[in-house]
């Protein structure tokens, strides 16, 4: 059962993935539209002459506007690993992108060794032959979209495995990128090799499946439509459709860019359109949405009770805009898909029915979005020449729209089904508003401009689905199509239910073994890349509001404490320090055991324990980190995490290092760069080996995701770029040990590190304290209600604190815990 979901899973993410190429084709098509009616002689008159500006124009115009359909291969290798890939998307794209290029090199080069054996010949010039196409000037195997695809999805795998792993140092520049590569080349060698030995059974069944759906009639398009609208609750239409209107299953090129390209073919034509491209009829899918559910819509609003008319107006008209103009089906098949199966079965059927009547009485064409797409593919380069076809679909789609109406109305009403409007409840104002995408949090927006309105309503949504879903931890990965937001998740029993999702703002809920598909809208795109900066994989992110709904929330906490590490739970000398071996120099101390007793016996009496410290992540101690942390905040609070989740991710931005690095370049000093990961030192004679670097430039690109978020330099130094008028306001500097200083960005804190955690963790905690000993403490103290000085600390801190405990040397954190009665 278990590897049936996740195959399922796998599945669903990898056709949301394929969706996103998909998304440029209205648009493109439009365009070409346009740009063929104003080439046209028969439209402008003599605009249309060749060699006129208007021509020149539009020429140029039209020969942009195939960008999208003359490069499907590239596109697809490119997009899927936006949608796959789990860790550093955009450097996977570029990794399938050259490894596609190596894929299509191979190729050109068995074909042209082997090609007689194989059935193939390669052409002399750069022009396409049987079974050879033309990828940007390489003379390569047509695999269709198949084989970018399949590239591109051996890349994300290699990609996800082996993008971190960590080399030898003496191996460093083959590590990232560069690994992934070097594996990748070698096997999409092995899947070329594999594609030119298959090709001949291939295109054999290909061609004999070509003939075959060529040939199904109205009876084969309806049933394709039936089972493309029937896959649609578990979001696998994309894998059925996807091969039949993009690849070469139907038509060489598939049904989108032949249609494409015979534009100015068919609209001189007068021939029936059935009769010049048969093959179209698989695009009948969006008759529905512009026929169908309207009709539906209005059977709910018929049949709802009086009072509730109004609101449920407010639900309505939206989706059906939504469903004619964009194709978006979702706002509307939620309202019934999932609590009334045997409605959508019916939906799915009369779609069905549609589809054959349409391809009957020989409309076809690219119908398979809503009236944009339509009207760019079909009614405005083909309305002169073929009016009398859409006006008979116009009629066709009339008397269903009065079919699907009276279909549904008389089963509601048969049944008594308690559909929009005829419930025995209704939500509140304003998870009804919600619903409709009008819902602005008033108390939030009061303080934005009208332009960062809608901004500020996705990140919301974002955030609250991340907390419905379970919270950060519960998530495995996420992908979005059109309208869906497709996440794995851990444990699938934490996820709320429809019913919360749709007041918190999304259209709908489907949980299927361990994804959950979050209906959102068109407006998908927007939240997923606010989901994915909660999720950490953008830096800078920090959360607006509380996740209070977040199911690790729900429960009352105990008391919360921060503890420094150097000079608080323990201390060693720097002097000492640097006389330990290499791999040992930059580890914190750790605590001896009555220090750690205490933290132990803290957390085991209800409470959470916090390490805070200004040290790198990699440079806290292993032994230090084995005792029961709730959570960290480290870099001097550029970084946060949660039970094991990213709270805070603040790191220095490109533009401030690009300022910083004349100063840091030409200081003859040896600066020390402090990344999540690792360490890196830069100086002028610095030994050309991992961890050294002798620019900031190749100083930051060995730090995990280029994120660095403190230097270490000089005291003078660092006086000497606060003097800078620009670049001082900017900085936060905090003196160490041994006339070294640290800077970061001035908002990277301990107190917004901590601030960060508290805000994920809700206003369900008791007393939050906080112990530390140096100058960076002083904002640990501002933002816990318990500030706790140590005994070694400086007397400046000493008047900020609260409660002045021993020395480290004495176990003043055992001190204070035991003052305050928390162990």
């Amino acid at each position: 059962m278990f590897g049936r979901q996740n195959m399922l899973q796998k599945i669903q993410r990898f056709g949301g993935a394929m969706f996103a190429p998909a998304m440029l084709f209205s648009i493109s098509g439009l365009m070409v539209g346009v740009s063929a009616l104003a080439t046209s002689a028969d439209i402008v008159g003599d605009l249309a002459v060749y060699g006129t500006p208007w021509y020149i124009f539009w020429a140029i115009i039209q020969r942009g506007s195939w960008t999208v359909f003359k490069r499907l291969p590239l596109l697809f290798a490119v997009a899927l690993p936006i949608g796959l890939a789990q860790k550093q998307p955009a450097r996977c794209c570029f990794e399938a992108l050259v490894a596609y290029f190596a894929y299509c090199f191979f190729l050109s080069e068995i074909i042209k060794l082997s090609g007689d054996n194989l059935g193939l010949k390669y052409p002399s010039s750069l022009t396409s032959a049987s079974g050879i196409t033309v990828i940007d000037g390489i003379k390569t195997l047509d695999t269709g979209i198949i084989g970018p695809l399949a590239v591109s999805a051996t890349v994300v795998a290699i990609h996800d495995r082996f993008y971190d792993a960590k080399v030898p140092d003496w191996l460093g520049t083959f590590s990232g990128s560069s690994l992934v590569y070097l594996i990748s080349f070698f096997a999409v060698f092995a899947l070329a090799a594999i594609s030119a030995a298959i090709v001949p059974i291939v295109y054999a069944m290909t061609e004999t499946l070509r003939h075959a759906l060529t040939g199904v009639g109205p009876f084969g398009v309806g049933a394709f439509v039936f089972l493309e609208r029937a896959l649609e609750p578990v979001g696998l239409h994309h894998l059925l459709y996807m091969p039949i209107y993009y690849d070469n299953l139907v038509i060489t090129d598939g049904i989108y860019a032949t249609w494409t390209n015979l534009l100015p073919i068919l609209s001189h034509s007068t021939r029936p359109l059935n009769e010049l491209a048969p093959w179209a009829g698989f695009t009948a899918t969006g008759w529905v949405k512009l026929f169908g559910l309207p009709a539906i819509a209005v059977a709910f609003y018929t049949t709802a009770k009086p009072e509730r008319r109004a609101s449920l107006k407010a639900i309505l008209l939206p989706a059906i805009v939504a469903s004619m103009v964009c194709g978006v089906t979702e706002p509307l098949e939620f309202l019934f898909m999932f609590t009334y199966p045997g409605l959508f079965l019916l939906y799915a059927v009369l779609s069905s029915c549609l589809a054959m009547a349409m391809n009957f009485f020989g409309v076809v064409g690219i119908f398979s979005g809503g009236l944009m797409e339509m009207a760019a593919f079909n009614f405005i380069p083909l309305m002169r020449t073929h009016a009398g076809s859409y006006l008979l679909a116009l009629g066709i789609g009339l008397v269903f729209s009065v079919i699907f109406f009276l279909s549904f109305r008389g089963l509601i009403l048969a049944f008594d089904l308690k559909t929009p409007g005829r419930e025995d409840y209704i939500a509140s104002n304003t998870a009804l508003s919600r619903l409709t995408g009008n819902d602005v949090d008033e108390k939030r927006l009061s303080e934005a401009g009208a332009s960062d309105c809608q901004a500020s309503q996705d990140r919301l949504l974002a955030e609250q689905v991340v907390a419905l879903l379970g919270g950060v931890s519960n998530i495995v990965g996420a992908t979005n199509c059109a309208t869906r937001l497709r996440v794995e998740v851990a444990d699938p029993s934490i996820v709320a239910d429809n019913a919360t999702f749709v007041a918190a703002g999304a259209k709908g809920l489907i949980v299927t073994g361990k994804t959950a598909q979050v209906i959102i809208g068109v407006s998908v795109p927007r939240v997923k890349e606010h989901f994915d900066q909660i999720m950490g994989l953008e830096p800078g992110f920090a959360f607006a509001t509380p996740l209070s709904h977040a199911a690790d929330d729900a429960k009352k906490h105990g008391n919360i404490c921060f503890f420094d590490i150097d000079g608080t739970l323990a201390w060693q000398d720097p002097k000492l320090a640097q006389e330990l071996p290499e791999g040992e120099r930059d580890l914190s101390p750790y605590p001896n055991e009555t220090v750690a007793q205490a933290i132990r016996t803290f957390v085991a009496n209800g409470n959470k324990a916090f390490i805070c410290t200004g040290r790198t992540l990699s440079c806290i101690h292993p032994k230090l980190l084995e005792l029961p942390w709730a959570g960290i905040v480290c870099l001097a609070g550029g970084y946060a995490e949660l039970e094991g989740r990213i709270v805070r991710n603040a790191a220095i931005n490109p533009g401030l290092l690009q300022r910083l690095a004349p100063y840091l370049e030409q200081s003859g000093e040896v600066i020390r760069f402090e990344g999540i990961d690792r360490v890196v030192r830069m100086s002028a004679d610095a030994p050309e080996t991992y961890g050294y670097a002798r620019t900031v430039g190749d100083a930051v690109t060995q730090l995990k995701h280029y994120n660095a978020y403190k230097i270490l330099m000089s005291t003078p130094l660092a006086n000497r770029i606060a003097q800078d008028g620009e670049l001082g306001p900017l900085l936060c500097l905090n003196e160490l040990e041994l006339e070294v200083t640290e800077i970061s960005p001035r908002e990277c804190t301990k107190r917004a590190g901590i601030k960060a955690v508290l805000d994920a963790l809700g206003p369900d905690h008791g007393t939050v304290y906080g112990i530390g000993d140096a100058s960076n403490d002083i904002a640990l103290m501002e933002a816990v209600d318990v500030g706790v000085a140590m005994g070694n600390a400086p007397d400046f801190l000493k008047e900020k604190a609260d409660y002045v405990t021993d020395s480290f040397d004495h176990d003043g954190v055992v001190t204070a815990l035991e003052h305050f009665g928390l162990i």
